[in-house]
Parts: C-alpha cells; structure tokens; sequence
C-alpha cells in the first residue's frame, strides 16, 4: 500500500510521539492537522495495519509494522545518492510533462510546487534542486537561459537528448553511462526517419544487408552518430564544427542503415566523427558520446 504524503505525515506524527514505546496512546484530535485529513488519514493508515485504535475515545497507538516503516523511510531519507538520483530523474519528467503539454516552465524553480518535488513524503530542497539544474544542464540533458550560475534556468526545457532520456524509462545515470555491448544490450534510441533498423536488443535488432558486419554492430555506429547529432547544441562547438559534426554524423548513419555498409568506410567516418567532437570531450555530454565513438570504432575495426 502506497501512502500519501499527507498519510506519511501523520503516520510520523505518531511516531514522534510515541518515542518508539508501543504502549504509548497519541490523540490526533490535538494533532497540527484539518480534522478532515486526521480522519481519512488515520483509517488509512488504520487498515494498511500502520496504527491501530488504543481506545473508544479516539486515541491511537503504532504498531511494529508502522515503527518500522518509518525508521525505514527516514533512513532511506538519508541516502544521499538515492535522494539525487530520484531528483535528477524527477526534474526530467517534470520538464517531460511540460513538453507533452506544449507548455514551458517559467523557472526550474517551479519544480518544487509540483507533484514530483517529493521523496519519501519530503520535498526536496532549494539547494539540492540547484545541484540537480546545474548537473542536467551540464549533460546537455536540459536547457535554459542562464542568469546567473548560482541561480535557476529561466524557460528551462529538455534538450532532444533530453526527451530521449525521459522516454527511455531509465534512471539519468543509467541512460548516461550505458552498459558496454555484450549479447542481449538494449539500445534505447529513437532514430528519426529511419525504415531499416531497429533498434533494440541485439537480438531484436534486423537490417537488410549483405555485408557480414553483426548488426549489434551496426546498432552501436547507429547509436553514435544518433547521440552525436542529438547533442550539438550542448557541446558548446563553433558554427563550422557543428556543421561538419551534423555531416559527419548523417554520412556515417546512413552508412550504417543502408543495404551493404562498408566496414572500411564505417571506420574512417567513425574515426572522422570522433575527431570533429574532440573540442567538446571535456564537457560531460561531449566526453560520454566521444566514449560511445571509441567503443564504436574498437566494435567496428579495421
């Protein structure tokens, strides 16, 4: 059974209370809540076996398995990897949601008014939210006009690779930093326009082509150029280098997807890629997918 936070509120109200001694009775008519939600609350809580009634009168005491819930939860509160992980993705669906509604925050300070601006019952803070912007927009997952380094994103919204990672249903670090390729890899990315390949697992992954390269290797150079041409406007690259990144980027796609690729001109569009994104390795988005091309190139050979 889920708990609201209004529910997990009170349900830690009595915790507080009771000081962990399980005999102890708690009136929640005193208790700093509307009487509407003491009452709907406490008999949620009453039949997911969390409280029960110590008296005729209305008083309530906790039970093991509430005491344990709670120590749980603030314990799991504490986890400081868990707790960002669960923001980062957060932000990004939030802003998700935006985009599917055609509609644009005015400030990534909005978030934490939202639905999606609780962990365990507890709204995230100020500065964890500003860790989170500062973060996304240095992956080139999210965008938005910069006042000042220390402040929010004023009409923030996802990137392309930022809409990518909201769809693919996978924690920010998961998309970031995908697994090397090995038999079974899932390849979560869209390719536009594309009629002969699939992307999926490998085992998935179909291409008419007569040529003899594996088609797990096919998906990877697919996947490069994709999340190379994806990421232009995050890298920070002059106007002739992202036009030759978004050259480069389609020539070896369409290598890649067309009926008999050539291994040899895989690999020299692969090496060509790599070295146009080489003035943006230093970022975090421009390291990760320079990471993707060498993996590409190692997959592709000679």
């Amino acid at each position: 059974m889920s708990l609201s936070a209004e529910e997990l509120a009170l349900l830690e109200y009595v915790y507080d209370q009771v000081d962990r001694d399980l005999g102890k009775r708690v009136d929640l008519e005193s208790a700093p809540f509307a009487p509407g939600l003491v009452d709907v609350a406490s008999r949620r809580l009453m039949s997911a076996g969390l409280i029960e009634l110590a008296s005729v009168v209305g008083d309530f005491r906790i039970t093991h398995r509430g005491l344990s819930l709670v120590s749980d939860i603030r314990t799991r509160r504490k986890n400081g990897p868990a707790r960002t992980a669960d923001l980062r993705l957060s932000l990004v669906l939030w802003l998700y949601d935006r985009y599917l509604d055609g509609g644009q925050p005015d400030s990534t300070a909005e978030f934490l008014s939202s639905d999606r601006s609780w962990f365990l019952g507890k709204r995230f803070s100020e500065r964890e939210l500003l860790q989170a912007v500062k973060y996304l927009k240095s992956t080139g997952l999210i965008e938005g006009l910069e006042i000042d380094q220390k402040d929010h994103l004023i009409k923030p919204a996802l990137t392309p690779v930022g809409v990518t990672c909201a769809e693919s249903e996978k924690s920010v670090s998961e998309f970031l930093q995908p697994p090397a390729a090995s038999g079974g890899t899932t390849f979560n990315v869209r390719i536009e326009g594309s009629q002969n390949v699939a992307v999926g697992t490998q085992s998935d992954f179909t291409q008419n082509n007569t040529s003899g390269i594996d088609p797990a290797v096919l998906a990877r150079l697919t996947h490069f150029a994709t999340a190379a041409r994806e990421g232009l406007p995050s890298y920070g690259l002059d106007e002739s280098r992202q036009v030759e990144v978004e050259q480069i980027a389609g020539e070896l796609e369409a290598e890649a997807t067309g009926d008999a690729p050539n291994r040899g001109r895989l690999r020299r569009l692969t090496d060509n890629l790599i070295a146009a994104l080489s003035p943006a390795a230093g970022s975090a988005l421009g390291g990760i997918v320079t990471a993707l091309g060498e993996q590409a190139a190692a997959a592709i050979g000679g």
